[in-house]
């Protein structure tokens, strides 16, 4: 019996099962301290130093803040009160959504969006270590061959410690948080004490266009993009925390507040040295000494990302029938082959973040907007676990054929609506873009077709278990 305990909970950790609340490990300091140590990593400041082109410090500020808050408020209470609610990752609760066999189709284009984001942090890391490397041997152009070794060796450290699983990976960000929040302070310091308040305030931004207003809107449109393209990791973390307010809160100090903080240090830096490349100003702003422990703490901070990514991404993995009965440590294996061979073209990964940011945007804020209309408005916070795992058509989510087009179809045409309002790989964009963004539009575009669509054609019709309640428990009819 004790085996078979076993057994059952570590599927629930390393498998599709609901985690019941007496598994969750994770109580608020720990999920926060997993949400700064997600926040403050390379691409926090490699935001700040993309957003330098366009604001200065107190509109960088402005649109860093209300963009993350406003996408972060839908995004965490779309992926973590659910999650954390009945101890699923976000991926199977999709199926309420999406369909027993729909769910699929969004785990396909999120997996391959997954792919990307591993190897950005990845190259993130090189870069850092890149640097820590020219800085003691005093060789700089190192080239692309030590960059993408070093690339790789952030993967397989990221692969050696989810192997382990959530445990682990609480370890290791209750030991990197504290030094990176430390090491944030420090360098806002420093950049106070060379540079001066008032030289950090009143520095331009370094290309802006031509209409500042414009200028605005595209800080507050990046930002945007960095609080939805939290989506695919929340939720698989999230299930394994000891309550809502465990779940929700954590990331407005993480995800939220930490990360503008490094954001504005980021954009700060960026300004007052001139490069937009945070791998760069660390060393002249902090000295040789300081400059590469920060260099060395930002560096195992996208460490910490990749993990969390890696975890909540293996885990929706499991959906497809090929991974689901796979080794842990194979699929886990698996998935890092994509980003390997990515991290063999950093440049085009790292010159490209802020339209890769942008691209985010046009996946993750509908399918943030969709969940949240389905969870909150149509469901009323009751989801059926039989329902969620039975994937025959007696299933309450198999609607039809085990699809739920209208949700299919709600977050497909909210793809070209964001190009309605801005190109996000040019940046160019139309004249009601500088009033309602991009994002926005595209998100509640998708939350008001799927609410009317999904009354029209689903609920009429007594489809999708709407009126089911939250029933089932992991041990009946609990494994797909």
């Amino acid at each position: 019996m004790g085996e078979t305990n076993t057994s059952v909970n570590r599927e629930a950790i390393f498998g599709l099962l609901p985690v019941l609340p007496s598994e969750r490990t994770w109580n608020f300091w720990d999920f926060a301290s997993v949400n700064v140590g997600l926040a403050i990593a390379t691409w926090c400041f490699l935001i700040g130093g993309t957003m330098s082109f366009f604001v200065d410090l107190k509109m960088g500020f402005v649109a860093a803040l209300a963009g993350n808050t406003t996408a972060i408020l839908i995004m965490a209470a779309a992926t973590t009160l659910p999650s954390a609610r009945y101890g699923l990752d976000q991926y199977t609760s999709l199926r309420s959504v999406f369909g027993v066999q729909g769910s699929k189709f969004a785990l396909l284009m999120m997996v391959f969006v997954e792919f990307l984001w591993c190897a950005v942090l990845s190259v993130m890391f090189g870069r850092a270590m890149q640097n820590i490397y020219e800085n003691f041997s005093g060789k700089s152009g190192s080239g692309v061959v030590l960059l993408i070794a070093f690339a790789i060796v952030a993967i397989l450290i990221s692969w050696l410690v989810v192997w382990k699983g959530p445990v682990t990976i609480r370890i290791f960000n209750l030991i990197v948080a504290p030094g990176l929040g430390l090491m944030m302070l420090v360098m806002a310091y420093l950049l106070v004490r060379d540079v001066g308040f008032s030289g950090i305030w009143i520095a331009p931004p370094l290309d802006p266009a031509p209409d500042a207003w414009w200028n605005f809107m595209i800080a507050f449109e990046l930002n945007l993009g960095a609080g939805f393209s939290w989506w695919p990791i929340m939720g698989g973390l999230a299930r394994l925390t000891r309550g809502e307010r465990s779940a929700f809160w954590p990331n407005m100090l993480g995800i939220n507040l930490a990360a503008v903080v490094g954001t504005m240090i980021g954009l700060a830096s960026a300004l007052t040295i001139g490069t937009d490349d945070p791998t760069e100003w660390m060393v002249p702003l902090g000295g040789p000494v300081f400059g590469v422990l920060a260099l060395l703490f930002v560096a195992f901070a996208n460490i910490t990302s990749i993990m969390s990514l890696a975890y909540s991404t293996c885990l929706a993995l499991k959906q497809v029938r090929t991974f689901l009965l796979m080794d842990w440590g194979k699929l886990t294996a698996t998935f890092f082959i994509p980003a390997v061979i990515i991290v063999f073209f950093p440049y085009a990964v790292y010159d490209n973040f802020g339209s890769f940011l942008a691209i985010c945007a046009t996946f993750y804020g509908p399918l943030s907007g969709i969940y949240f209309v389905d969870y909150f408005l149509l469901r009323r916070q009751k989801l059926n676990l039989r329902h969620i795992y039975n994937m025959s058509p007696a299933s309450g989510y198999y609607y039809w054929g085990g699809v739920n087009w209208v949700a299919v179809a709600s977050f497909v045409t909210s793809i070209p609506v964001y190009y309605l309002f801005l190109d996000p790989i040019s940046f160019a964009s139309t004249t009601p873009f500088v009033w309602l963004t991009a994002s926005l539009p595209s998100t509640i575009y998708a939350m008001v077709i799927y609410y009317v669509l999904m009354k029209w054609l689903v609920l009429s019709k007594n489809l999708g278990a709407y009126e089911t309640g939250s029933v089932g428990s992991r041990t009946e009819k609990a494994v797909p």
